[in-house]
């Protein structure tokens, strides 16, 4: 035990509370590491599940974006899993910053904004160049109340677009 001026003065943090405290650091680890675990998971699903076909460094990207906006917005459970099933009916304002989010992370939103060059190169390399004006056409006018909900809008417009798996 530490001495002060002589006398023996107890230690603040006595083994039960060191124990407790190491406990709960650690369970608090494992269940961060689960979430992080069930996000990868839901961000590669909804990666591979499109029908557009990814490379696999895209794959990666979109992995680490979707993982990135899930943890800056703190998606609750009920939300990573509308996500994952891609239901974006009636959206949580979560899920359209989340949408807004990746969206800026990939380029194609900034501020709110389309970036009309980048969908044009990203978008065309998988659904062709005239199909992607198309799209434009239709999308670029869409606004929403903010830039969360204009995300949120412009993604149902541009899903019209995606080809259909045979």
């Amino acid at each position: 035990m530490p001495t002060t001026f002589g006398y023996k003065s107890p230690d603040l943090r006595s083994n039960r509370h060191q124990n407790f405290q190491k406990r709960s650091s650690k369970s608090f680890e494992k269940m961060n590491s689960y979430i992080v675990i069930a996000l990868s998971a839901v961000f590669l699903a909804l990666a591979v599940a499109s029908p557009v076909e990814l490379n696999e460094d895209q794959k990666a990207l979109a992995k680490q974006h979707g993982e990135q906006c899930a943890a800056e917005l703190k998606l609750t459970e009920e939300e990573v899993a509308k996500v994952k099933a891609k239901d974006f009916k009636n959206p949580t304002e979560n899920i359209k910053c989340f949408a807004n989010c990746f969206f800026e992370k990939v380029g194609t939103l900034k501020d709110g904004e389309l970036q009309e060059d980048v969908v044009l190169e990203k978008l065309g390399s998988f659904i062709g160049e005239e199909k992607t004006k198309e799209a434009l056409a239709k999308c670029r006018s869409i606004k929403g109340e903010n830039k969360c909900e204009t995300a949120v809008k412009l993604h149902a417009c541009f899903e019209e677009f995606k080809p259909v798996k045979a």
